[in-house]
């Protein structure tokens, strides 16, 4: 467990002084859970975001990295100029109060809409697979703030 930890401060601090970064806000439905991540820009239509959901009906903690193709469809039209989809997918670890963790991998597909350049919305569907078995996937709410 320590190690996960371990690993997920060293990339939450390598994204933290990326310059430009984002952080995030979530809310995941049904398994009613919360959390915080941090996204940094790459290159133009790629990022790569960390985060961690805290779900406390289970109870139990999910701490991952994804990275993320993320157009701006205003490349394409003017009209859609803030409305960026995305998929992506990364690894992950899920620690449950009392069990041992988790390695898995994650997928997303979801949605920002940018209410402004520094501020967006985000609707997004997610999946993790542990590699020992089991599945969850869940549907997340969010806010971006750069």
């Amino acid at each position: 467990m320590r190690k996960a930890w371990i690993l997920f401060l060293v990339l939450a601090l390598g994204s933290a002084v990326q310059a430009q970064r984002a952080v995030s806000l979530r809310l995941s439905l049904p398994l009613a859970g919360f959390g915080l991540g941090l996204e940094a820009p790459l290159e133009r239509n790629t990022a790569f975001r960390v985060y961690g959901d805290l779900f406390p009906g289970g109870p139990s903690v999910l701490l991952a990295g994804d990275f993320l193709f993320k157009p701006d469809l205003g490349q394409v039209d003017r009209d859609l100029r803030g409305i960026r989809p995305y998929f992506g997918g990364g690894l992950g670890v899920r620690v449950p109060s009392g069990g041992s963790p988790d390695l898995g991998l994650g997928l997303a597909l979801g949605v920002e809409f940018l209410l402004e350049p520094r501020t967006g919305v985000f609707l997004e569907g997610a999946y993790f697979y542990p590699f020992g078995g089991g599945q969850g996937s869940r549907l997340v709410l969010g806010a971006n703030l750069r």
